[in-house]
């Protein structure tokens, strides 16, 4: 998975900067309160945060991002050519294994090459969906973007671990690759089962759509079983 993470974060870094480029005011749905280039500014600083994590090797705590003489200065492009090269090259060199901080129980450089993939595949999404492009999450690799939502993102966030689930069953089916899921609480963990098995609430739909339903950036192509106020509790677990 190294290469399709690599191969796929240099693509979306590239058309995500592009597309926030290409219309800066453009208002971005899924954020109210951002246009393209606040949301461009917000990457560039993601960015610049898990290189530090990377670079620096120490697992028991965050990193600031280093001081770069001058960055503050420059306009938009050159910044986030900087940021989203210096990120590249780092997780094209380490070594997945190599430990570095981050919210999860992963506490390695594996993690980053996830997450960053599929962060900036789902802002890559809302920067071409603002200037009124037809984007898509890369089908080859939607399916791991809904597994780290459910197996991550819905369980550790970066204000700590999340101690409360909905009370009710959530099942998750793909309908274009081998994808299911069980998701039921259990105290204060959430229990995440890859199986077929009835639940209180369920989705269905293409790996992509659940995705971004999971990533609160609407419900296009998914269908919905059960009671609604279960299935937005659930939506809402996602940061």
């Amino acid at each position: 998975m190294r290469e399709d993470y690599t191969y796929a974060l240099e693509r979306d870094m590239n058309a995500l900067v592009a597309a926030c480029l290409e219309d800066p005011e453009a208002r971005v749905s899924a954020c109210p309160d951002w246009d393209n280039a606040a949301l461009l500014n917000h990457v560039i600083q993601v960015w610049l945060f898990a290189n530090a994590q990377v670079k620096a090797a120490n697992p028991e705590k965050p990193t600031r991002p280093e001081i770069i003489e001058g960055l503050n200065d420059l306009d938009l492009k050159a910044k986030a050519h900087i940021a989203s090269s210096n990120l590249y090259e780092s997780l094209a060199l380490c070594d997945p294994t190599q430990p570095a901080w981050n919210w999860s129980p992963d506490l390695t450089c594996a993690f980053w090459l996830r997450r960053m993939a599929h962060e900036t595949a789902i802002h890559r999404w809302d920067a071409e969906t603002a200037i009124g492009k037809e984007a898509r999450l890369d089908p080859e690799l939607s399916l791991d973007t809904l597994a780290e939502v459910v197996e991550v993102q819905m369980q550790f966030h970066l204000s700590g671990p999340i101690t409360e689930f909905p009370s009710g069953s959530l099942h998750l089916h793909c309908t274009d690759a081998d994808g299911e899921w069980l998701l039921t609480s259990s105290g204060s963990d959430l229990v995440v089962t890859n199986e077929h098995a009835k639940a209180d609430v369920a989705a269905r739909g293409e790996a992509a759509n659940l995705a971004l339903w999971l990533w609160n950036r609407g419900d296009a192509g998914v269908e919905f079983f059960g009671d609604e106020e279960l299935l937005k509790s659930w939506a809402s677990l996602a940061p």
